[in-house]
């Protein structure tokens, strides 16, 4: 009986630090031995046996239920993880198509002033005095309002961003507010985590139990690596969300800004033909150079501060997962068939066996949606790189053509040789004119023909996805009945 006394001495004040607190250890451990002193004074030794036996059996039961509460916080918190990304970052349905179609018909309308401009102008290079002068103030103030189209257009997406920020704020997935719920659903399973190896300690107490224990602290293992790699998905979700969301609002307020002032520029154009001062001219070639140099550099700035503002998120989600940081899919895969091999060659008991094969079956599904998962985010990653690498050479291009054609408008304006009512004066003047618009012609072919390319790609493999139910949202929808599925087979186990 005294060898009973001193063992579960041990195991009471293990258990009692893991559920209460080395403070309250002794007061515990005092308090369960004097009900044990009571017993083996009252009773036989082998009757003092029978009744630890039957506290570790309680203990035993305890931890069946905690595991089985312990997974539905994980599924809880999985659930959130979908909820998150369909709210955060929301991207509409046909968002590309209406934002792709407003620039298509800006780039068209200042595509027509060029070619008006490059008519009308070309006719009459050796006579700059036959330019017609209707014609050419159309071939200005077209352009200008493809580009209060284009700026609107830019404006509008940006609203919509805003918009849908603030729906998610609402429904409790703003950055803040999600980062706390993690934080505490974290730290309520690990509060559960700490009572279930407590409890293990005392069923470890006897014997007849180890196989149970084997079990109990293979899914343990388990449990943990579940919920690292639910908590490292919602670091993807939200470091991608963040992501996403600061890039597109630079590139909206980068596409409003060189499209005001291109739009400014093709009225300051339009103002040296109807005020007849050349110095116009010049004016509208700084704000060409300036919109030319805003569509070289705007891809790669606005991914820049998308990139900044990514690590800033990253940095703060890592602030609540530390404990996750060297996580990795292959040790909740090592971990799995560790249990498998327990559960399939008959190492644990019978009674442990009962609800093993269920929890293990839910394991096995978590294990398959998360690598299903990193695969994606991976392809997604890809796909995004090359259509970045795209995107920056397109905007050199035309932001380099947009560039050069507004020199053409910053000679005639500025040069005084040029800048003047002479006869060689206007014929220069038509001449760098009549290059400026034949130098953007090409670029604003590209960009029509690209815009559409980039859409017609976009949509085709849009509809390959949804043939394959890989549609963010079709995934998100399909683990989520799986979730449900999962949560009401553990309300089952007994």
């Amino acid at each position: 009986m005294q060898h009973i006394k001193k063992h579960l001495q041990r195991r009471i004040c293990i258990a009692s630090v893991y559920a209460l607190g080395e403070k309250r250890c002794h007061k515990v451990t005092a308090a369960l031995l004097a009900i044990l002193i009571v017993v083996s004074a009252i009773c036989p030794a082998a009757m003092a046996q029978d009744v630890m036996a039957a506290s570790v059996a309680e203990a035993s039961n305890q931890i069946d239920e905690l595991t089985k509460q312990l997974l539905l916080k994980e599924i809880e918190l999985e659930r959130f993880n979908l909820h998150y990304v369909l709210e955060a970052a929301k991207q509409g349905r046909w968002k590309g198509w209406r934002y792709a179609g407003a620039q298509e018909v800006n780039t068209g309308l200042n595509l027509t002033g060029g070619i008006i401009s490059t008519v009308n102008r070309g006719r009459y290079l050796h006579n700059a005095k036959g330019v017609k002068l209707g014609p050419q103030e159309a071939a200005n103030y077209i352009p200008m309002i493809g580009s209060i189209i284009g700026a609107s257009a830019a404006a509008a997406e940006f609203n919509i961003n805003v918009y849908h920020e603030l729906m998610a704020k609402k429904h409790g997935y703003s950055p803040g507010v999600s980062l706390a719920k993690v934080k505490t659903l974290k730290d309520q399973i690990y509060s559960l985590m700490d009572k279930r190896n407590a409890l293990i300690e005392i069923e470890a107490m006897q014997p007849e139990f180890a196989k149970h224990v084997l079990v109990d602290r293979a899914e343990g293992k388990l449990l943990q690596d579940n919920l690292d790699q639910t908590l490292k998905e919602f670091a993807r979700y939200h470091v991608s969300a963040r992501r996403l969301l600061a890039f597109q609002q630079a590139q909206y307020l980068i596409d409003a800004g060189k499209y005001s002032t291109n739009a400014i520029g093709a009225y300051f154009a339009y103002l040296s033909l109807a005020r007849k001062q050349r110095i116009w001219n010049g004016r509208a070639g700084v704000l060409f150079a300036v919109s030319g140099q805003m569509t070289m550099w705007g891809p790669i700035i606005s991914r820049l501060y998308g990139k900044g503002v990514s690590i800033i998120a990253s940095r703060r989600v890592n602030a609540i997962m530390r404990d996750q940081a060297d996580a990795s899919i292959a040790t909740l895969q090592t971990d799995l068939a560790a249990l498998d091999k327990i559960v399939n060659k008959g190492s644990a008991s019978e009674a442990a066996l009962g609800s093993a094969t269920e929890k293990e079956t839910i394991f096995e599904e978590n294990e398959r949606a998360f690598s299903e998962e990193i695969r994606t985010a991976q392809k997604r990653a890809n796909a995004a790189k090359l259509t970045a690498t795209q995107n920056i050479g397109a905007g050199i291009f035309v932001g380099g053509s947009k560039t050069a054609s507004s020199v053409l408008f910053l000679i005639p304006g500025y040069d005084n040789r040029y800048n003047t009512k002479t006869a060689r004066a206007g014929k220069v003047t038509n001449e760098l004119l009549f290059s400026s618009a034949v130098v953007g012609l090409p670029a604003g072919g590209f960009s029509m023909a690209d815009t559409l390319r980039i859409q017609v790609m976009g949509e085709i493999a849009r509809h390959k996805a949804a043939k394959k139910g890989i549609l963010p949202a079709q995934i998100a929808a399909t683990r989520l009945k799986k979730l449900d599925d999962m949560e009401e087979r553990l309300k089952q186990i007994h």
